[in-house]
């Protein structure tokens, strides 16, 4: 069984993620109600029952749905937040009953294992939420197998050498394309949230999303990110075509082959089942093709189209 990825909700309306292997799946954010999250599961062939753990990256109102931690609690899924996020998620009723059953886990920056034996390893962004996190994850489809690792980096206003260090060689990269700059600086916004989203603590743009990505394929194997997910799009102040647009010329610019899926804001999208990845073989040089580096002999996968 490959491990599913599939974006339940991804925008400034609420965010959430399954990943899932050998039927224990880990929900990343719950900014949507539990009602909305049982029908995205049920769109991708899963449900509420198949949900063991649940990680949070910051606690800004599209990732934390209140009345989900009711259901996190009906199902005993195990929550996994920061020891920062404790204090705002504290005044929720729901929090504190879901933390007497003894389902609350407290990460910091160090590697964990969720009850579905998925490794965690966190990765401290900027963004003005309070502690924000994105994930460096590796779940194997079945014991014997080779693991499959996944990248999810949104919410923060900028990156940094080291993110894209911690994200080398994924099989699926997930990365904020928050906005198109022209777009956000000509938006009806007030002048405060404008800077806010162009700022280091903000949103990372289709560009810097882009420069992101291009830093990740710099330092990774030929064979590594099959998948480039665009996330948490603006509604207001992004056009799919752009951020898909500026995605193909960073892989294209590396002749790299990689599926470039927009997530949406609803319905549940996309829904990926990555396989764990063959090892890569270096061809010696009698049988290499002559000039097989050129970019422009290298195929690139057409991009999915926006819903």
């Amino acid at each position: 069984m490959p491990i599913q990825f599939a974006v339940l909700a991804s925008g400034s309306r609420g965010n959430a993620t399954l990943v899932r292997a050998e039927g224990a799946g880990l929900l990343i954010d719950f900014g949507i109600g539990p009602r909305a999250i049982a029908q995205r599961l049920e769109s991708v062939g899963a449900a509420w029952d198949h949900v063991a753990s649940a990680l949070l990256t910051h606690t800004h109102g599209d990732h934390v749905d209140e009345n989900a931690f009711r259901t996190l609690a009906k199902h005993k899924v195990t929550l996994h937040c920061h020891e920062g996020h404790r204090a705002e998620l504290a005044r929720y009723d729901a929090f504190e009953a879901l933390s007497t059953l003894g389902l609350v886990r407290c990460y910091d920056e160090r590697p964990f294992l969720t009850p579905g034996g998925m490794r965690v390893e966190p990765l401290a962004l900027s963004h003005d939420g309070g502690p924000t996190f994105g994930f460096r994850l590796e779940a194997r489809p079945t014991r014997k197998a080779r693991p499959v690792s996944l990248g999810y980096l949104a919410d923060t206003g900028c990156w940094t050498e080291t993110m894209a260090d911690a994200l080398t060689d994924v099989d699926l990269l997930g990365v904020e394309f928050n906005h198109d700059v022209a777009m956000q600086k000509a938006s009806p916004r007030s002048p405060h949230l404008i800077a806010r989203n162009l700022g280091d603590r903000g949103h990372l743009s289709n560009d810097q999303g882009a420069g992101f990505v291009g830093a990740v394929l710099d330092r990774s194997s030929p064979g590594a990110v099959r998948h480039l997910v665009l996330l948490h799009l603006s509604q207001q102040c992004n056009d799919p075509a752009l951020a898909v647009q500026s995605a193909h010329a960073v892989l294209r610019g590396r002749g790299r082959r990689v599926n470039v899926h927009a997530a949406l804001q609803a319905p549940a999208h996309p829904n990926l089942s990555v396989e764990p990845r063959r090892r890569h073989r270096v061809a010696s040089k009698q049988a290499r093709r002559p000039h097989a580096s050129r970019p422009e002999e290298l195929s690139l996968f057409p991009a999915e189209a926006w819903g």
